[in-house]
């Protein structure tokens, strides 16, 4: 499994014109939005070409393994409600059922990066396997590559 790691990190390395997206599908938060997400960004993505979002448009998210979230994102004309693009902000989730729900998370990817943790991982992955485990920021993770 470290090769296969080794290879897709050496991929995404050698190619930093492209962009990587992490969108749900089935729910967002407290709401059961099936695969609308991916339809919509697809969408987003055609009209917009490669857009890339500016610093100013987003904020890093409650759990830095989630990256950053859009302040805002308007489509034909409308804004998307701040709540499905940061789900602490919903009603039904709030910030500690949020933060319940990133500690699963965190917990989930500590048991996994274990057997990641081998002599013949690449220097790039020890160090973003390192930030996980010292409890980085997404700024630290934003730094490693």
């Amino acid at each position: 499994m470290v090769d296969q790691a080794n290879l897709l990190l050496l991929q995404i390395i050698k190619t930093p014109s492209t962009r990587y997206k992490l969108i749900p599908n089935q729910y967002i938060g407290a709401y059961n939005v099936g695969f609308m997400p991916q339809w919509i960004t697809r969408e987003y993505l055609a009209r917009r070409g490669s857009v890339k979002f500016k610093p100013e448009q987003t904020v890093a998210a409650r759990c830095p393994l989630l990256g950053y979230a859009l302040e805002s994102l308007k489509i034909d004309g409308n804004y998307m409600p701040k709540g499905l693009l940061q789900t602490n902000l919903q009603l039904e989730v709030g910030e500690e059922a949020y933060d319940k729900g990133a500690g699963m998370l965190m917990d989930f990817f500590s048991q996994e990066l274990e057997q990641f943790q081998a002599q013949d991982l690449c220097s790039e992955g020890k160090r973003i396997i390192k930030c996980f485990f010292d409890g980085g920021s997404v700024d630290d993770y934003s730094k490693l590559i």
